[in-house]
């Protein structure tokens, strides 16, 4: 039985990659954009759209504004 030097399979997985690496970018950008919705609709649905889709600054900054606003009455501090 002829064993295979490490070396020789380590540049065969690094020649199978840089091969491989145009044709995975190509699908991913064909592909992509349908696969990115039906990603967000999962995240909703198993109630993970906070962490994979996050408020816009300007939601922030308005529940921000309502916890740190002006007491509702009159009254001195």
């Amino acid at each position: 039985m002829c064993a295979m030097p490490v070396w020789l399979q380590y540049l065969i997985a690094v020649v199978a990659f840089v091969a491989l690496a145009p044709l995975i970018v190509w699908l991913a950008r064909r592909f992509g954009g349908r696969a990115r919705g039906g990603l967000v609709m999962a995240g909703i649905l198993l109630g993970l759209g906070e962490a994979i889709d996050p408020p816009s600054k300007h939601v922030i900054e308005a529940q921000e504004g309502e916890e740190k606003g002006a007491p509702e009455n009159d009254e001195p501090k």
